[in-house]
Order: structure tokens, then sequence, then C-alpha cells
């Protein structure tokens, strides 16, 4: 990978491919930008993927974007409505970029998101709730995948011509995935989906980047937890028990969690859908 472009105590923004750089947050020390996401640059304009957590992290974005293309970013997307992502709403569009996001997305910050902002919200330009959208920035197609999973809505931000994919939190990797509000089976087909891009590097929406190899063992990683749910719903054990005894592959020990009961979490919703059907 090549040198990073900026390193501050909250992450480092570093270049993934042509005019595209991945913003690799430090959430559990600094949380001015709190997620990932990044920045994609085309002659007739510049995306920046996601709001981040807060507007400081928000500005500090269009600053790079500034140093780096001159240019401020025109278009923001947001991948879903966690705060962790949309935070920072004020402080990315207040020099006139477009926003981008699903209905879905945009309803759910309004109605579970505190202090939305909803002056900036009503004149976003709508992502499809399925298939997807095609953004031109000049010289350069990005495509706006609308799949689903981690949240009711969730977007992927491909840019075909250089094979990279940012995944919004559909992708983790170097953290365990939250499941608060998950569809299990559809977070799973859809991570699937992106696989099947068999892109050169995959930008997840917590952790470092990854390739194809690093999803494969994701995917393993998301079937080890249906795995563990499927085994304490026949076994008659709460998702609590099943947490405690969910151990991650040898090879993921260091992986790190946002809150020790994740894996609880995880199992939990699995054991819901499971149940539902």
């Amino acid at each position: 990978m090549s040198a990073p472009a900026a390193v501050e105590p909250w992450g480092t923004l570093t270049p993934v491919g042509r005019d595209v750089w991945a913003m690799l947050s430090t959430p559990l020390a600094d949380r001015t930008t709190l997620c990932n996401g990044g920045l994609i640059a085309g002659r007739d304009g510049v995306l920046m993927v996601e709001a981040f957590g807060g507007d400081a992290g928000a500005r500090w974005m269009r600053e790079r974007a500034r140093a780096l293309t001159r240019r401020e970013p025109t278009q923001v997307v947001l991948t879903h409505y966690h705060a962790d992502h949309t935070g920072g709403l004020t402080g990315a569009r207040e020099a006139g970029a477009d926003l981008h996001c699903t209905a879905q997305t945009r309803d759910d910050v309004l109605e579970r998101n505190q202090n939305a902002p909803v002056h900036l919200l009503g004149d976003a330009l709508v992502i499809p709730a399925e298939g997807e959208q095609v953004l031109d920035l000049g010289g350069r197609r990005v495509r706006l995948l609308s799949l689903g999973g981690h949240t009711a809505s969730d977007v992927a931000v491909v840019v075909e011509d250089d094979g990279v994919v940012f995944g919004g939190d559909l992708v983790w990797y170097g953290m365990f995935p939250n499941f608060v509000d998950a569809r299990p089976s559809r977070l799973t087909a859809a991570v699937r989906r992106l696989r099947g891009l068999d892109a050169r590097v995959y930008v997840s929406g917590h952790g470092g980047t990854t390739d194809a190899a690093g999803m494969d063992a994701y995917i393993e990683l998301l079937t080890l937890v249906e795995r563990a749910a499927r085994d304490a719903q026949a076994r008659g054990i709460s998702a609590e028990a099943a947490g405690a005894a969910f151990r991650m592959p040898a090879a993921m020990s260091d992986w790190t969690l946002f809150n020790p009961r994740y894996f609880e979490r995880a199992i939990g919703a699995w054991m819901r859908e499971i149940a539902g059907s």
C-alpha cells in the first residue's frame, strides 16, 4: 500500500487507487472520524464516502479533499443511518455538497438519530432501494449498490475502474461486526455479493482494508456465528451463554470489539431470525 496521505490520532488517510483514498479511523482511541470512509475524485467532482462521526471529522476530510484534489467534495454518500457514519452531516455539507442516500437511510437518520440536521436531509438525492445507481464524476463511474443486512438499508460504493469497494458496515475487518440492527441472512448474502465483485481492495466500515482472501475469511467468520446460533437454538441455551463460549478463529485472534457483548448480540440476532422463520 502507498504511503499515507495523512496520519492523525483519529486515523490514517491512505491511497488505495488512482485518486481514491481510504480513511481508516481508530475508533477505540480518538473518535473524531469514528468510522471508515474515503474520497473518490474524478475530472468533474469529488465524492466523499460517509459523513463520519462528527462535524470536526467531516471538516477534516473536506480539508484533505482540498489538499489532495484542490476541490471541495461535490457529493457525499451515506452507506447507512448509524450515527457514527452520519453524525458529521453539517460539517460534510456546509460547502454545498449534494447528499446521496436511500429513502430508508434518510428516514432512519431523522427518526432514530438524536439532533439529526433535518434541513440537510430534505434535499437528499435518493438512491433506489434495490439495484444500483451510477454517479459520473467525470471520466470515472462510481456504482452505488443498494443491499442491506447490517441495517434495513446499506449501500456499497464501487470504483470499478480501480477495483475498490467501500463496503460500509457490511464489511468489518480487524474488528468484530455489530449486529445491533442486522438481518443476518441478508448480511451474509450482501457480503457474498461484494466478494463476487472480486475487487482488488475492500474498505471496511471499521477496521482495515482487505482483499478477496480476507473477504473469504470474513464470510467464514459470519458462517461460524450462524453455526453457533443454530447450535445454541438446538441445545436450548441462551445467546448470552453461546456468546460467552464463542471463540474467534485462531487467524483472527487479534481482532477487537467495540463491546464485549458483540458475540452475544450477533448470535442473538441469528437466533431471532431462525425462530422467526
